[in-house]
């Protein structure tokens, strides 16, 4: 396995191409998909775009890559809401509509050679999942290094988020987490150093 990072856009949202032999998935493409796009090796495939939530910033890329690579989308269905056509823009909930089909996602999925386990951490938004393939969790908005996500933008809960970290806290601290923004970690690391999971 191999993973691009592309931190990109107005949030420095981080927008995941995760290569395994000639499969590729994409993981929360944000913005700027000719850049991801270019990630892409003529001999690859896509197999899936897999978003962890549905606020733009994580999906902005969504239907221009669509439109090239004709690959399905997966998203939790508590965020249909967020990538509804009729939603127009609504900028204080971080909502944009995605025109393409989206799948919902279930807590396991098949897709190429990738075998994914998803884990629906709601708090962040209402349809927030952390995505795990092999040692590597794909925690989107809801754990930091260092910190965590947002809760006080509609649909968040801070109770939600504080059950969905204490569930982050039972898994392997071998995982290595790929947030939605900033640095990678661990569940170790996160564990024992992050100020918020110590409140829990």
């Amino acid at each position: 396995m191999n993973i691009d990072i592309l931190p990109i856009g107005m949030y420095g949202e981080n927008s995941y191409v995760v290569h395994e032999k000639n499969d590729v998935l994409l993981i929360d493409p944000g913005a700027y998909p000719k850049e991801i796009l270019k990630r892409i090796r003529p001999e690859e495939k896509v197999d899936a775009i897999v978003l962890t939530h549905g606020h733009e910033d994580h999906t902005g890329a969504v239907d221009d890559i669509v439109d090239v690579l004709h690959c399905p989308v997966y998203l939790h269905p508590d965020d249909f809401l967020l990538t509804a056509h009729d939603n127009g823009k609504d900028v204080r909930s971080f909502a944009r509509p995605v025109y393409s089909d989206i799948t919902p996602l279930e807590d396991t999925l098949d897709t190429g050679v990738f075998h994914l386990k998803i884990y629906h951490t709601p708090g962040h938004t209402p349809g927030s999942v952390c995505i795990q393939y092999k040692d590597a969790l794909f925690s989107g908005d809801t754990l930091f290094a260092g910190s965590v996500g947002r809760t006080d933008l509609p649909g968040g809960s801070e109770q939600e988020m504080i059950a969905s970290l204490r569930f982050l806290r039972t898994l392997p601290g071998y995982l290595k987490v790929f947030p939605g923004h900033g640095d990678a970690t661990t569940i170790n690391i996160e564990d024992s150093n992050n100020p918020f999971l110590a409140m829990i």
